[in-house]
């Protein structure tokens, strides 16, 4: 019985904590830290301020707190990469990205909001997201240049600048999440045709098995390709 309470109150400890965390997270993303006070919090997570303060020893602890947990999912784990082909590689990626902005979506708008505003104490999750940023552009840079060789993707394209021009895309596939998220425009469809018109424009006819070479290569490669 003993157990079962302090059980019992441990967990509420837990998800009061994590409710204000949440909150707090979003509010500075849409404020920002300096126009984001303590009693705020504590209104929009109808506990009080000492709660907070119990929890939390200042509001630059809950700040950098609140940092930590929304960055806590953003990492790379290459080794699912392990084993794929160039093109499978190239396409998870591209899948992987829409999932973890899909997922983790009032993350990806707590670091955007500190990205926008550009505030000094917000300086490390900048950094840590923008090197995330530009490993995730070098991996797909890598797979185009690597791809290439063995005549997965054609060889005149320029990767880093396709790598870049894809990234560009997603990022505007998210801020289409965003801001028009009631517009009716399904996302993923949106994600489905853009990798369609990346087969199109970035595969040779060899990198896709000749049942579904039609399909996935534009009518003059496909022709091409069964000329051969």
């Amino acid at each position: 019985m003993f157990d079962s309470l302090r059980l019992f109150t441990y967990r509420a400890r837990v998800n009061t904590r994590e409710k204000i965390l949440d909150i707090a997270g979003r509010l500075f993303a849409t404020q920002g830290y300096a126009d984001t006070s303590l009693a705020q919090v504590a209104r929009s997570a109808e506990v009080s301020k000492a709660l907070i303060l119990w929890h939390f020893n200042s509001k630059n602890d809950l700040f950098r707190t609140a940092l930590q947990n929304f960055l806590s999912p953003y990492a790379i784990d290459a080794t699912g990469l392990r084993g794929l082909s160039e093109r499978e590689q190239f396409e998870k990626l591209i899948d992987d990205y829409y999932t973890f902005i899909t997922d983790h979506l009032p993350s990806v708008k707590f670091v955007l909001g500190q990205v926008v505003r550009e505030e000094g104490n917000a300086k490390e999750v900048v950094d840590h997201v923008s090197d995330l940023y530009h490993v995730y552009q070098q991996l797909l840079t890598s797979i185009l240049n690597q791809g290439r060789k063995t005549q997965v993707f054609m060889p005149e394209i320029q990767s880093a600048e396709e790598a870049a021009l894809i990234m560009a895309t997603l990022n505007g596939l998210l801020i289409q999440q965003l801001v028009d998220a009631n517009s009716g425009v399904n996302a993923h469809r949106l994600l489905t045709r853009f990798k369609e018109v990346l087969r199109s424009r970035l595969y040779t006819p060899e990198a896709f098995p000749p049942s579904v070479r039609t399909a996935a290569c534009p009518p003059d490669r496909a022709g091409s390709a069964a000329e051969r």
